[in-house]
């Protein structure tokens, strides 16, 4: 069986490489097309630069795992399609035409040529069901539309038209992307009686801006209680034959670009490794700026401390390609949330410092980060304080009532943590 690769072009499709599996699992093999070698810049991940000899199962396998659906939603799909939900490759075939990053994929259309897909308007009863069964709904969505999105969190892909907002939209003018179409907006619908986490993610992202950290656009809808639509930085619109399209840009994860399978996420029990001091190594290799962006993602750790993010695991950082795909730059920051105010765990993805757990790291681990990123002290003593003024003076766009509630709450919450870095930043001085 064969899966044709495509990466979005110049306002069009590219196809760049093939997928193959020769026997069972195991046996998959990736290569590129000859023409997008010689053509030259970045292969598809750090972990598979371009090269005329095929990859191996095992040197691709995370990459594309990493494009997949994980926990419920993705067992959901697995059963619905009667592959099993580690079968990695049919699950590719079933999904990948709208997933995380530039490419799609194609069985039995293995030409240069690639249809542009179309779009229907969202139906009432599809929302109606994402609230009620959101990992059924999603998984339903998921195998309907071809959509892969990476995580466990249950959410679908919608588009607006270019220059609509979000909160200045009707429900009528959201659509579904279909057999290749681009989205614009994840949509994040909570769960029976977890409504308030929407409200969590879009006042942390606030909270983010306050403290200069490049940030992803979160909205409400209006016309749907507990969601948020998070505007996506790895689409852009650009010009085509056919008038003004939505273009996929391209990204990895950490675990991607560092060749780890989805579960290596978070740093495994009894595992002595520093995944902080190996994010940094890979900013260093793969970013076109390494030392700003290590100093960033340094800053957005301390952030993610300071806020109570600790489901900030590698899943959670990205690279994100320039339009040319000839280099490589730290994404914007997604997917943060003040997590003691919710009922999940308070240990962080993977050692700060000497700690694991929250409310035990200190002043030391602090200053761990700043040593494990290999950022220079100085830089990021600045950057540490910019996060301090952003809780202790926040500047926040114009939002609704519940979410400045929200962010009262967080920054509450957030007052013993604040306090920690302040007495590393004391003691730096």
């Amino acid at each position: 069986m064969e899966i044709g690769v495509f990466r979005d072009w110049r306002g069009g499709k590219q196809r760049i490489a093939t997928l193959s599996r020769e026997g069972g699992v195991g046996s998959e093999r990736f290569q590129y097309c000859q023409a997008f070698v010689e053509h030259g810049g970045l292969g598809v991940s750090e972990m598979l630069p371009l090269s005329s000899e095929p990859y191996d199962s095992q040197a691709v396998a995370p990459f594309f795992q990493g494009l997949l659906p994980e926990g419920e939603v993705v067992a959901r799909i697995a059963q619905t399609g009667q592959i099993p939900r580690n079968d990695w490759f049919a699950l590719i075939g079933m999904l990948g035409c709208e997933s995380i990053g530039a490419l799609t994929f194609a069985t039995g259309q293995l030409s240069n040529e690639y249809a542009v897909g179309y779009y229907e308007p969202v139906k009432y009863e599809e929302t109606r069901a994402l609230r009620e069964r959101p990992s059924a709904a999603a998984a339903y969505i998921a195998s309907s539309t071809r959509l892969s999105l990476s995580g466990a969190q249950s959410k679908v892909a919608w588009t607006l038209p270019e220059g609509l907002l979000p909160e200045q939209a009707s429900f009528d003018d959201w659509l579904v992307p279909h057999d290749g179409a681009a989205s614009t907006h994840i949509i994040k619908i909570s769960r029976n009686g977890e409504e308030e986490l929407a409200a969590n993610e879009l006042a942390c992202s606030l909270l983010a801006g306050s403290c200069g950290i490049d940030t992803v656009s979160i909205f409400e809808i209006p016309q749907i209680p507990g969601a948020i639509a998070v505007e996506r930085y790895d689409r852009v619109w650009t010009d085509s034959k056919d008038g003004r399209v939505v273009s996929r840009a391209h990204q990895e994860d950490f675990c991607q670009a560092l060749g780890l399978a989805p579960f290596y996420k978070y740093q495994p029990e009894g595992v002595e490794a520093d995944y902080i001091e190996m994010a940094g190594d890979l900013l260093n290799e793969a970013a076109v700026f390494p030392a700003r962006d290590r100093v960033e993602f340094a800053k957005r750790l301390v952030f993610n401390y300071v806020i109570g993010n600790s489901d900030a695991h590698l899943k959670n950082s990205s690279l994100l390609y320039n339009e040319d795909w000839t280099s490589r730059s730290l994404a914007p920051l997604y997917d943060v949330t003040c997590v003691p105010l919710s009922t999940y765990s308070t240990r962080m993805p993977f050692d700060i410092g000497s700690h694991r757990e929250l409310n035990e790291i200190d002043e030391h681990d602090i200053f761990k980060i700043c040593l494990s990123a290999d950022a220079p002290m100085d830089a990021f003593d600045v950057v540490a304080a910019e996060v301090v003024q952003g809780f202790e003076s926040p500047r926040l766009l114009p939002c609704s009532e519940a979410a400045e509630t929200m962010v009262s709450r967080i920054l509450e919450n957030s007052k013993p943590r604040l306090m920690v870095l302040k007495r590393y930043l004391e003691s730096a001085e």
